[in-house]
């Protein structure tokens, strides 16, 4: 079907892990273009996050960090998890790097403003790109995230000489489904985190045949290796880039979507 011939957005769904969708449909309100109709907002988390039993990796962690040493917090889940082992003002570590501006607000809250918070982009690029002069060579490096993710940051801070160690604190489920899912092309489906497009896929799988029209569905993605795994997971309908996880950043790039699919078609 051609992008031309299909239907007007109906419904959104947000999927971050409960309590956390409160600000997208917040921005998603607010960045509302005069005319347009609001599509019917729907919360239906793909992840559900826990932190680990004991503090997970971080206690032996600690007891190795030095002064000198960089921590980087993946997410905010990663600072609340993490200052609940131990505050962070109590941390050996003398600098901290936030992936995101999110991130960097929960470590600022958290009384250790991030050192590096990237600016160009909310992703492990942007911050790649804030820490290029940032002698690595030698240095020790930890990485505080849940059980998997980030291996390109991890990969190029080790190109340039730095000591990687990865610290988990929490980790990541698919939560059981909660049919009837909202599915095809005139739903738009808004997914930042790269696991839960496992769980999307997965879920295309638990739904009673219901799979085309699920794959069939509209993604609005935070990048091209977000796009690139969604379609390597057999996703079929278009899949958008935002260019960020970023609230407002998300809200401005689903109107764009919303307002291309309920124009008028040429010559009406």
């Amino acid at each position: 079907m051609a992008d031309r011939d299909l239907p007007p957005i109906r419904e959104v769904v947000l999927t971050r892990p409960a309590g956390s969708n409160a600000g997208l449909r917040e921005a998603l309100v607010a960045a509302r273009p005069a005319g347009l109709v609001q599509p019917n907002v729907i919360t239906q988390p793909l992840l559900a996050i826990q932190p680990l039993a004991n503090g997970g990796e971080l206690p032996d962690a600690l007891s190795a960090m030095t002064p000198a040493d960089l921590v980087v917090f993946v997410s905010p889940r990663a600072v609340e998890a993490a200052r609940d082992v131990r505050p962070l003002s109590d941390w050996p570590a003398s600098e901290f790097a936030a992936v995101g501006a999110a991130t960097g607000r929960a470590l600022a809250e958290a009384g250790r403003p991030a050192a590096f918070l990237p600016g160009s982009s909310e992703d492990s690029e942007g911050l790649l790109e804030c820490l290029r002069d940032v002698p690595m060579s030698g240095r020790r490096v930890w990485i505080i995230r849940g059980e998997t993710g980030r291996e390109l940051l991890a990969d190029s801070l080790a190109a340039r000489g730095a000591e990687l160690h990865f610290v988990a604190v929490y980790q990541r489920e698919c939560p059981a489904p909660r049919p009837p899912f909202p599915a095809g092309p005139a739903c738009l489906w808004i997914v930042t985190a790269p696991q839960a497009l496992d769980c999307f896929a997965r879920l295309a799988g638990e739904t009673d045949g219901s799979e085309s029209g699920l794959l069939d569905s509209n993604l609005l993605v935070i990048n091209e290796r977000a796009r690139d795994r969604a379609w390597e997971l057999g996703v079929r309908g278009p899949i958008l880039l935002a260019g960020g996880p970023g609230a407002e950043t998300l809200a401005h790039a689903a109107w764009a979507l919303i307002a291309e699919r309920q124009a008028p078609p040429p010559g009406h």
